[in-house]
C-alpha cells in the first residue's frame, strides 16, 4: 500500500518502507520484505512489540502500527481511526 506521508508499505504485513534504513543496518533489505513472507511477519511483529510497548497492549498500540508512533494530537486521532 501507498503512504501518502512516508512511502509505501511492503509485504503481508506493510512494513513501512520509513524503517528500511534502519532495517538496513541489521541487513534486512526491502526486497526481503515482498519474497520471504517470514522475514516480513518477524519484521512486522519487531515493530507491533515496539507500539505495545509505549501503548500496552490496546488498540490504540495497534493503530500506531498503521498511523505512527509520534505523539501529537493528530496521530492520536489517526490511531484511533485505525484502531
Amino acid at each position: 500500500g501507498i503512504n501518502p506521508v512516508t512511502g509505501y508499505g511492503s509485504g503481508l504485513m506493510q512494513v513501512d518502507s520509513q524503517h528500511f534504513n534502519e532495517l538496513a543496518r541489521y541487513g534486512i533489505k526491502p526486497e526481503h520484505l515482498t519474497t520471504d513472507p517470514c522475514m516480513n511477519i518477524y519484521t512486522g511483529a519487531y515493530y507491533l512489540a515496539i507500539a505495545f510497548k509505549k501503548w500496552g497492549v490496546t488498540w490504540e498500540a495497534v493503530g500506531a502500527y498503521n498511523a505512527g508512533f509520534r505523539k501529537t494530537e493528530r496521530q492520536n486521532q489517526r490511531r484511533l481511526a485505525y484502531a
